[in-house]
């Protein structure tokens, strides 16, 4: 049984599945189809024996067994619960990694008594799994040609837009950067009609992308309706009310632009939202000087003469003595055969998995990330990181690509707005609220974070000077999460 959306796979083979085996059939599928799904496999008398998530993660999968039954589920409703709950734990060492890297969401959930299907796995509800779609697969046999890899990310991407925006009229975030100005290039190439296009910005002038904005959405043809953030009270309910997954909500946590899309997308009455999430890893936008150690790895001399020693010396503002040395270094101190950038790279695309957590915007409207798709990501994975950042011009690939489709400001654009100082000052807005919270919460109590740490982060002058509000929105996060998944439990 198969639920959700599947396309065909632009490089998929011909001939029909191997229905052998579960896992035939699985492996097939993942290379031949492509969308948002989940595969049910039975046994003779229909009961569930394994389930196989689309190597996207698209479509969540989570399953326990209560009062008999075996429930397999989406989404975590009150209803479900209250009719089947499970008997749940918690992991707190997986919770403390949660709390210091909240985007590392691979692998097991930290809530015990729930198994949280991974992407690209065949399991059974037992929890016994193996990977049948692996990014170092795809790694491991590179794109050669520069000129081949914009080739194919221009047919691969154009597939993805249109296949995922469907046929009716779309809406489009448009934030004014690079990543959201290709989606957008790409539904004005394809002719894709477009009712709604929206830019979010706070009052601060370091986040008002308009400028940028206006320009693409004039190349799309479509009027930009742009929108300012409003101070929001944190409370306990607006934190826990998106803390309901077996997955704490990083998507939901800047509680202003949550509630702020989500109203804008009602008033317009879209029932899709495309966005430009994703397009930092796909693209690689990472400032790191690894990016020169690709290629170090694949040609030491040549490497030496090559654009890319300079362009990223003058990139990260390191000087080219250095990039070497940290090149050889990572050779010497290799863990593996992949080259450390494409591994920093596949960590990075992993994490986008944050970006399909719940929030309240999800709620009201598809959101839907092309960037993500799986199409897509494998073309990544298999272009080289010295390609995509030719001469050290970051996401350089993918401008020279869409140029023609793009304004020359964005195109050109080497920065992006700056949410930092709007998230401290709107943090410290709330520190009567955030201390009471985490200083007397869950996460203090069982040791997860240092309670006195912490109170030193709570602090007006440390978050205006030093900073430390996407710390504390990660500790609120998990936090809110714990609390509603307590709230759940009959003896709590």
């Amino acid at each position: 049984m198969i639920i959700g959306d599947v396309f065909t796979h632009p490089n998929a083979g011909s001939g029909g599945a191997d229905g052998e085996t579960d896992q035939a059939f699985a492996a097939w599928f993942s290379r031949n189809r492509w969308g948002r799904y989940v595969i049910l496999f039975r046994d003779k008398h229909g009961a569930l024996t394994r389930v196989f998530r689309d190597p996207s993660g698209s479509l969540a999968a989570h399953g326990w067994r209560a009062q008999g039954v075996q429930i397999l589920t989406s989404e975590i409703s009150e209803a479900v619960i209250a009719v089947a709950p499970p008997d749940v734990g918690f992991d707190w060492d997986r919770i403390r990694g949660l709390v210091e890297r909240p985007f590392d969401l691979v692998g097991p959930s930290p809530l015990t008594g729930v198994t949280s299907f991974e992407p690209g796995h065949l399991a059974d509800f037992k929890g016994a799994s193996v990977s049948l779609w692996s990014p170092e697969t795809f790694a491991q046999t590179p794109t050669r040609r520069a000129a081949d890899a914009r080739h194919d990310l221009r047919r691969t991407l154009d597939l993805c837009v249109s296949t995922l925006a469907g046929r009716q009229a779309v809406g489009i975030e448009i934030s004014g950067g690079l990543d959201s100005a290709i989606v957008g290039g790409a539904l004005k190439a394809l002719g894709h009609p477009v009712a709604f296009a929206l830019n979010t910005r706070a009052p601060r002038a370091e986040t008002d992308e308009r400028r940028y904005a206006q320009a693409v959405a004039a190349g799309m043809g479509v009027d930009l309706t742009c929108r300012l953030r409003e101070a929001v009270a944190y409370s306990a309910e607006r934190f826990e009310a998106t803390a309901g997954d077996v997955w704490p909500s990083q998507n939901g946590r800047d509680l202003g632009n949550d509630q702020l899309v989500a109203g804008a997308c009602q008033e317009a009455g879209v029932e899709i939202l495309l966005t430009g999430k994703g397009g930092d890893a796909l693209f690689f936008q990472m400032h790191t000087p690894l990016a020169f150690a690709d290629l170090w790895w694949d040609r030491p001399l040549r490497s030496l003469t090559s654009g890319l020693l300079p362009g990223v010396a003058r990139w990260t503002r390191r000087s080219t003595w250095s990039l070497i040395r940290t090149a050889r270094e990572s050779r010497r101190d290799a863990a593996g055969d992949l080259p450390p950038a494409k591994r920093l790279q596949i960590a990075a695309i992993a994490s986008g998995l944050a970006y399909l957590s719940v929030c309240r915007r999800a709620e009201v409207v598809d959101m839907v990330h092309p960037l993500m798709a799986q199409p897509l990501v494998e073309w990544s994975l298999r272009t080289p990181v010295p390609h995509l950042v030719p001469n050290g011009r970051e996401r350089g690939l993918a401008r020279e690509a869409f140029a023609d489709r793009l304004p020359a400001s964005v195109a050109t654009r080497q920065g992006k707005g700056d949410y930092a100082a709007y998230f401290n000052r709107q943090t410290a807005q709330n520190l009567p609220f955030l201390r009471t919270y985490l200083l007397e919460g869950r996460l203090a109590a069982e040791h997860v974070i240092d309670r006195a740490l912490m109170e030193a982060r709570l602090d007006e002058d440390a978050l205006r000077w030093q900073g430390g509000a996407s710390e504390i929105l990660a500790a609120v996060s998990v936090e809110a999460w714990v609390r509603r998944w307590e709230g759940r439990r009959p003896e709590v």
